[in-house]
């Protein structure tokens, strides 16, 4: 087999591996993380052709890096070094991002074939984006659906054998479904995630058919039906952090989606502060109206603050971190104070993600991990302004779409770290996979963008 031929077996692969991540991301982490490391060999095969590093610049780069440092370093210093050192290796799924980011069409012209197919790049333009978002929405649906069934039928779970069947029961009653994975939370922290994207997606639509006035066309119908389809499923997960993630986003997106910004703003802030009002004089029994009503209900609550208080205690005498993973190993130490029973599982992290950060990686750590995340939203924002300085009319529809998806990214993000304030979200494998897979779809935008008006 000759260096061509090599090279477009590569491109393929990589293709593939790309189209699997959109798919599998739903069903199995095992198929996601297996198609991840089918890119990834790809990947290595190209440099080795090329004999050159092959590796997207992007603004995160820094950030990023610094993040690895200061997670090395709390592990040198942490509590258990064998143990961190081990955990380390979780942090490989960030190169889904980079993946992404490296295999994009580039304007600089190459000097011979061979690099020209890679400066070609792999996602070769928009049509594939869009294969690769619809591929996602639709294993999310499906998802969905099955995690409705979950909790119409408590104790359905024929994705499982009998002996690793999952079902988990919440304490206001009702399944919190899991749909193919493996805990409620992360179901719900996957749909979070993925509803942003396709909200913004739909509002987009919604905006397109109120001025064609064609309401009841089929078109209209099947544009809306994910997002209708994942909303529901969100809710059957009985999540209650990615429920507050779920509205953050919508909230987000809507003031940069909806024209007349201040009636909307205001409208949607006001339907935020009176749903809790609403449900709490509701004389409705249902599972997860009664499940978003103790999202206000302190006592309920009461374990968290407990946790946190805790997780402060550790922060201040462990300035440089226990170690990544260590958490459950020195939180013990922190609790004694406290007369409060802890529930099982309740040592694993900080429900929250920033304390968790700040606990495991140290100060080093939590100032990285914030550094990128403010790269992230001011690098978005830019895109999203480049895109907007156009005028409306003389915006293509692959525009229009660029810009819902820029959106929909940021919300998304926005969304995931609201609902990290009450989870750990960013150590959860399956969410964080879709997490970096949508911050790849962001930047991508970006440089869709600065391609088009270079």
């Amino acid at each position: 087999m000759n260096q061509k031929k090599i090279t477009l077996f590569c491109e393929r692969t990589i293709n593939f591996g790309f189209y699997s991540i959109a798919f599998f991301s739903a069903v199995s982490i095992s198929a996601t993380q297996i198609a991840l490391t089918i890119i990834l060999l790809s990947w290595t095969a190209l440099m080795f052709i090329e004999k050159r590093i092959i590796f997207a610049r992007t603004p995160l780069n820094y950030p990023i890096l610094a993040y690895f440092c200061a997670v090395i370093i709390a592990a040198l210093f942490g509590v258990n070094f064998i143990h961190s050192s081990k955990s380390i290796s979780k942090l490989w799924i960030a190169f889904t991002f980079f993946a992404m980011l490296t295999f994009i069409p580039h304007i600089t012209p190459c000097k011979d074939s061979l690099r020209s197919r890679l400066c070609a790049g792999f996602i070769e333009d928009i049509r594939m984006i869009r294969r690769l978002i619809y591929i996602l929405l639709i294993a999310t649906s499906i998802t969905s659906i099955y995690g409705v069934l979950q909790h119409i039928f408590p104790g359905l779970d024929i994705a499982r054998t009998e002996g690793r069947k999952v079902v988990q029961w919440t304490a206001e009653g009702g399944v919190a479904s899991t749909g193919f994975f493996n805990h409620h939370m992360t179901f719900g922290g996957f749909l979070l995630l993925v509803f942003s994207l396709s909200f913004s997606l739909s509002l987009s639509r919604l905006q397109e058919t109120v001025k064609s006035k064609q309401f009841f066309s089929l078109p209209a119908a099947y544009r809306l039906l994910p997002t209708i389809l994942i909303f529901a499923g969100l809710i059957s997960s009985m999540t209650r952090n990615a429920w507050m993630g779920a509205l953050f986003a919508i909230i987000f997106i809507a003031i940069f989606k909806i024209k007349r910004k201040i009636i909307s703003i205001s409208a949607l802030l006001l339907i935020f502060l009176l749903i809790p009002i609403i449900l709490n004089i509701s004389t409705i029994e249902l599972p997860f109206i009664n499940r978003f009503k103790s999202i206000f209900n302190i006592s309920t609550n009461i374990e968290r603050f407990y946790i946190w208080k805790g997780t402060i205690d550790m922060i201040m005498e462990h300035p440089l971190g226990v170690g990544m993973d260590n958490y459950s190993k020195a939180i013990n130490d922190y609790r004694g104070k406290y007369s409060h029973k802890f529930s099982d599982g309740s040592d694993a992290h900080a429900h929250n993600t920033i304390l968790t950060q700040a606990a495991e990686h140290g100060i080093l750590g939590l100032f990285a991990f914030l550094w990128i995340w403010i790269v992230f939203f001011r690098e978005g924002l830019k895109v999203y302004l480049k895109v907007r300085s156009q005028k409306p009319e003389a915006r293509s529809q692959n525009e229009r779409f660029v810009e819902s998806i820029i959106i929909g990214g940021l919300g998304a993000i926005a969304g995931f770290h609201v609902a990290g304030i009450f989870e750990h979200n960013f150590g959860d494998a399956e969410v964080a996979t879709i997490m970096w897979f949508i911050m790849g779809l962001v930047f991508l935008m970006g440089k869709i963008t600065s391609n088009n008006t270079d």
